[in-house]
């Protein structure tokens, strides 16, 4: 402890930095609160817990080198630092939460460059980029893994001679049912695997080409193993004559198996690491290889990053503040669910009884406003709408949403299969398949801004926050779906019938809707 404290003093740097490291996540509380809680409910994610520690390990590590270097407050920051703040006050008006992250996240590297100035910035760069991996991103990656990995199962049942018939996502061996689900993807390894193996390329790497190349290859080998994860597994099930591997226990395989692929790479990689310590000045020197100095003793270097840390803390602060003062006439507004009615303007499709209907598939709506549920008959075959109405957008409760979604993955029965974009009459919807055991239902779904159909949510989003900017907050998204009664050609002409004559009137309800608000 006495060597602890010993270095701390010695290196004045760390306390500002610490200071900054801690507090600028603990102003934008909410910001950061929404990190942690996907950290908590999504396995894919709960390596951010990992990711400040390993940061702050690397800036003691680099304790040595930045000793030398003098504190100065840099203005220049300003240039990308207003801008930053500033995304994130819109993004967090138009709740998108993703770029809230991305900004503060952001605004960490840019402070210290206002406080502390570039040359430690600089020195501690990696470190603080490191952040980044923080950031729940990548759940768009899963349904091209999804697809890859489907490609990647049969190609390979097939070089072993066994017979396969592929429908989507799905494929029927002669032992039984297989289907490429969304946990199957393997895009929680890629991103476990891309936080592992950058910081390894870090530590074991002097050379940019070596750091790429093992970064690289860190991104490839974990979309190849899950490939061969998938196909073992299904082989597996296929030769114990599905006794094995065919429940939860394939989650178990697969991290097993990862761990052990990972650890090849570490291995192999390993062969080629930098051992050797460069001589000080030398273009490959990393701060912590560098010899200690004497640290600056002029006290203004050690003390006068104090005024410009509040004045930066302050202005953050204020930033939360002018969010929440407006945020907070954002309040849900009184609407009763049973207040959003939906009907047919059209002769072709009538409203009929949905029944007991507590085995149909039905969307995961996350605090709407008002929802409405409706079964419409057509001359091919029935349809269910379904409609989650957002009057105004607001942190857990908005209608452009990772939490409105077709399928739960991790507590819902119901998987999705297949997932692409089709064009109806020229209007882009999500095309979905999702499936509970033997049954299947296929899915349309768009957001529904202003008075446009959009099935793209980084689209939806920015019209959103166009309309946002003349008041209007209103959201809603829609989905038709209809079972596997059918060839998928029938089904889908069944489905592009339905939204187009449905949806004008899910449109009409709404409007009718937001007017009374």
């Amino acid at each position: 402890m006495n060597r602890f404290l010993d270095e701390f003093r010695q290196t004045p740097q760390l306390l500002p930095l610490l200071a900054l490291l801690l507090l600028i996540p603990a102003v934008f509380w909410s910001t950061s609160a929404a990190m942690v809680d996907v950290w908590l409910v999504n396995e894919t994610f709960t390596h951010g817990f990992l990711i400040l520690p390993i940061s702050l390990w690397l800036i003691w590590q680099q304790r040595r080198g930045i000793r030398a270097i003098t504190c100065a407050s840099d203005l220049r920051a300003l240039v990308l630092l207003v801008p930053a703040l500033a995304l994130w006050l819109f993004a967090s008006l138009i709740d998108v939460v993703v770029v809230k992250q991305l900004a503060m996240v952001a605004s960490i590297p840019l402070t210290i460059w206002l406080v502390l100035g570039l040359p430690i910035t600089m020195a501690l760069l990696f470190p603080l980029c490191y952040l980044f991996f923080a950031i729940p991103l990548g759940q768009s990656l899963i349904p091209p893994m999804m697809e890859l990995t489907a490609d990647m199962t049969v190609w390979l049942i097939q070089r072993s001679g066994v017979p396969i018939f592929r429908d989507g996502l799905s494929f029927e061996l002669p032992s039984g049912s297989w289907a490429v689900v969304e946990e199957c993807s393997g895009v929680r390894y890629l991103i476990a695997s891309a936080a592992l193996g950058t910081i390894y390329a870090y530590i074991t790497y002097r050379s940019f080409t070596k750091r790429a190349v093992f970064v690289l290859a860190a991104l490839i080998v974990p979309i190849i193993a899950n490939g061969i994860r998938a196909y073992g597994i299904v082989m597996i099930g296929h030769l114990s004559g599905m006794k094995y591997a065919v429940g939860a226990d394939h989650l178990l395989y697969g991290w097993v198996f990862f761990g052990l692929i990972i650890f090849i790479l570490f291995w192999i990689g390993g062969f080629w690491a930098d051992y050797d310590v460069p001589a000080e000045g030398s273009a490959h020197a990393r701060p912590d290889e560098l010899p200690a100095r004497s640290p600056p003793t002029d006290v203004q270097h050690r003390r006068g990053w104090q005024f410009p840390a509040v004045a930066a803390l302050g202005l953050f602060l204020g930033l939360n503040l002018v969010s929440f003062a407006i945020k907070s006439g954002q309040s849900a507004p009184s609407l009763e669910a049973a207040s959003l009615h939906l009907s047919s303007s059209s002769v072709l499709w009538t409203m009929v009884d949905a029944g007991t209907d507590v085995d149909r598939w039905r969307p995961v709506f996350n605090n709407p406003d008002a929802s409405a549920r409706q079964r419409f008959e057509g001359n091919n075959g029935a349809v269910t709408v379904d409609v989650a109405y957002f009057a105004s957008q607001r942190e857990g409760a908005e209608a452009i949403s990772s939490l409105n979604r077709v399928t739960d993955p991790y507590e819902g029965k119901w998987k999705q299969t297949a997932r692409r974009e089709r064009s109806v009459e020229g209007s882009p919807v999500v095309e979905t398949e999702v499936s509970l055991g033997k049954t299947k239902t296929l899915v349309y779904s768009a957001y529904l801004v202003g008075d446009r159909y959009i099935a793209s949510a980084g689209n939806a989003k920015l019209l959103q926050a166009w309309r946002f900017l003349s008041g209007e907050q209103d959201a809603a998204w829609v989905t038709l779906s209809t079972e596997f009664d059918a060839p998928l050609e029938t089904i889908q002409a069944r489905l592009d019938d339905a939204w187009s004559q449905l949806t004008p009137g899910v449109a009409t309800s709404i409007a009718e809707l937001s007017a009374t608000d």
